[in-house]
């Protein structure tokens, strides 16, 4: 046997990295610059006959069910290698519920016996991919856009915001136009909106918005014919393909916009960190991917600003964007892929470590983050 040969046999194998995202699941190998596969989130049901989304589930029971055979699917179809010989780097949002992040430790760590897994946050990930040591993570993904401030390694719990503005807001608003446009109820699939909203799809500046809003509206952009096998084609409109991204930017009494929910975060940030916060933003998610939406943010941030509540504790002057090493929607993969490659999966939870325990640590979990010193400390249940 070659020299070579005999250390890669003592070598351990590259860890596995998991982005289980709601619409889209990203998974490969560790020090690799993109994942292996990026699949939907869903996965063949042979009892029910039809194709399943993982997080359609009522009960813990279906849970591990559906994630068992998602797993399956990732492992023995598309990357072909054997669970027990790898570690997992598990990607997750940090408003992950605690059934789900419970659930699929189970199914990792009893049903594919792996031997550890690291879990961790994607705001702290997509930091790693910029080598910056203060930035703005702007993730808008399937369902909501979470704003997170990741200062020296460390996520800036308190202001941490998060509001259903992402693609499901977009496909309803969407939807809604294209029935005005053909004039009846057209009942599209989730797939044929997406498919409409990636090819037709932009976001217009923001002068362009308010003319728009104005009682006499500007002429829009060129409409188009979306062709279906057997059916009609969709007459998409230049209104839609221009105002289908409205609903991310329209502001109410809450101020529960997107470029609200950037400037609350850096407001509630030290004030030592807030400048250099708007100088290290980055836009990661599917969404994200929509031409216009880094340029109109940055537009509605400086307009923002100057206006109260924000002025009169924000004195930030521009606002700066990076640009990811990465597609959008596979940063945070990328993050996990560097950090695992890096020695992060030696920090992994052993297998005999969550079978003594049977729990995960969690931030919202006092349990987690009270000191052992503290008055309190002997109140918690164990």
């Amino acid at each position: 046997m070659a020299l070579y040969e005999g250390i890669a046999l003592i070598q351990e194998k590259q860890a596995v990295v998991l982005d289980l995202g709601y619409d889209y699941t990203k998974f490969g190998f560790t020090g690799e610059a993109a994942p292996r596969c990026i699949i939907r989130s869903e996965f063949w049901c042979p009892t029910e006959r039809r194709f399943k989304r993982v997080h359609e589930y009522k009960t813990p029971e279906e849970l591990y069910d559906n994630l068992v055979q998602m797993l399956h699917l990732l492992y023995f179809r598309h990357v072909l290698v054997n669970p027990k010989e790898r570690k997992v780097v598990v990607v997750e949002s940090l408003l992950t519920p605690t059934l789900f992040r419970e659930t699929l430790a189970k199914v990792l760590f009893n049903h594919y016996e792996v031997s550890g897994v690291v879990w961790a946050d994607s705001p702290r990930l997509c930091a790693l991919t910029l080598g910056t040591a203060v930035s703005l993570i702007v993730s808008i993904g399937a369902r909501e856009a979470e704003v997170a401030a990741v200062v020296h390694a460390s996520v800036v719990l308190r202001a941490l915001q998060s509001q259903p503005l992402a693609a499901r807001a977009i496909h309803d608003e969407l939807a809604r136009l294209l029935d005005e446009d053909n004039g009846q109820e057209l009942h599209l699939s989730d797939d044929v909106i997406e498919d409409i909203k990636v090819k037709t799809c932009f976001v217009i500046p923001r002068a362009r918005a308010l003319q728009w809003s104005s009682a006499s509206p500007p002429a829009g952009a060129a409409a188009v014919r979306y062709p279906r096998a057997g059916r009609s084609a969709v007459a998409v409109s230049g209104r839609a393909r221009e105002l289908a991204a409205e609903p991310l930017f329209a502001r109410d009494n809450e101020l529960a916009s997107l470029p609200d929910i950037v400037l609350q975060c850096i407001m509630q940030c030290p004030i030592d960190a807030r400048r250099a916060l708007a100088d290290n933003i980055l836009v990661t998610g599917g969404t994200a991917a929509l031409p216009g939406l880094r340029a109109r943010l940055a537009q509605e941030l400086k307009v923002l600003v100057t206006q109260p509540p924000y002025n009169e504790h924000l004195y930030i002057q521009s606002f700066k964007f990076h640009s990811a090493p990465a597609h959008c929607n596979t940063t945070a993969w990328v993050g996990g892929a560097v950090g695992g490659a890096e020695g992060g999966a030696a920090r992994a939870l052993s297998r005999e470590a969550w079978a003594r325990a049977r729990r995960l640590r969690d931030w919202v979990c006092l349990l987690d983050n009270t000191p052992h010193d503290h008055p309190h400390r002997e109140h918690l249940d164990i």
